[in-house]
């Protein structure tokens, strides 16, 4: 427990005093949205939790430890009109737990002006990352993953392509009550550009716990995340086992906010909250997350964790 401790303590420290110096200077942002209702409504800290059949998509290496076979969709309606989406499957083969995953974005009408800044029309843009995930435990308690992707992205009439590798490791501990993750992603470069010249991908580096408090229904979380384009940042969850087939989650994503006229509107920035059904094999679960003065999103998600 002393372990975890520590961890909450560099997570929260180092989220106080991050400064970004990059801002802005990645593409394919799209590639770090958390598309698992589970997943936001606990602050995104699942790398080291990663559970459910779209586990895969927090760590590659939460799929050795899912059922043979699952799959899994979600979808969000975000502020300002983006929405996203994504479908998982995993199967068990002799060699190892193998998955599919595909992500989606969509910005919504945008609107098309001239150098006067009169309206013309309407333009929008749309991402698609297609991902082929392979897991498996390595030694007792320990497993390893990978998910190399292919990403297609379009504004208006411009596009361009890209390939990337997502690593990821999960270890248990205190016969499973605990996990810690670990998770390197976005590892790759745009293969095609919009116009002229290409752009990094958001590089991100992720390390987070969990833990079953003993004595208590509880799962506490942590992560410390760090972006190539956004520097350090925290997430933190609890889900309450309680009242199972109902799991109830609470979370806090930290972000820089902004400050002035707008600061009332940051007030509840980075809150977040959900909860998920458990109806024999089948996984319902609902996330609602404030990004300040942004506006709101609401995340569903629907699985199979039986075959």
């Amino acid at each position: 427990m002393k372990y975890i401790a520590a961890l909450l303590l560099i997570i929260t420290i180092s989220s106080v005093f991050a400064v970004s110096e990059s801002a802005g200077t990645c593409g394919m942002v799209f590639l770090k949205m958390d598309y698992s209702p589970s997943s936001a409504a606990l602050g995104g800290a699942a790398v080291g939790y990663a559970t459910g059949p779209d586990g895969l998509l927090a760590n590659p290496a939460s799929m050795a430890y899912e059922r043979e076979t699952t799959v899994s969709t979600s979808f969000g309606l975000l502020y300002a009109g983006m929405s996203i989406g994504s479908i998982t499957a995993q199967r068990e083969f002799g060699f190892g737990k193998m998955g599919l995953a595909m992500r989606f974005y969509t910005s919504g009408e945008m609107d098309r002006t001239d150098d006067e800044g009169n309206i013309i029309g309407s333009f929008g843009a749309t991402d698609i990352a297609v991902s082929l995930a392979y897991s498996k435990e390595m030694a007792n308690n320990l497993s390893v993953g990978i998910a190399p992707f292919f990403v297609s992205s379009a504004i208006d009439s411009f596009s361009a392509l890209a390939i990337g590798t997502d690593f990821g490791a999960l270890y248990k501990f205190d016969h499973g009550r605990g996990r810690v993750g670990f998770s390197l992603k976005n590892l790759g470069t745009q293969v095609s550009a919009y116009v002229d010249s290409t752009d990094p991908l958001p590089l991100t580096l992720s390390l987070g716990a969990s833990y079953r408090l003993k004595g208590l229904p509880i799962y506490a979380l942590a992560q410390g995340d760090w972006m190539s384009d956004a520097g350090i940042s925290s997430g933190f969850g609890m889900e309450l086992v309680q009242f199972k087939p109902l799991y109830l989650r609470v979370g806090y994503r930290y972000r820089e906010r902004l400050e002035g006229e707008l600061v009332e509107d940051e007030l509840f920035s980075g809150l977040s909250a959900g909860f998920g059904i458990r109806y024999k094999d089948i996984w319902a679960d609902y996330a609602f997350g404030h990004y300040g003065v942004l506006g709101t999103a609401h995340k569903f998600g629907i699985a199979y964790d039986g075959f």
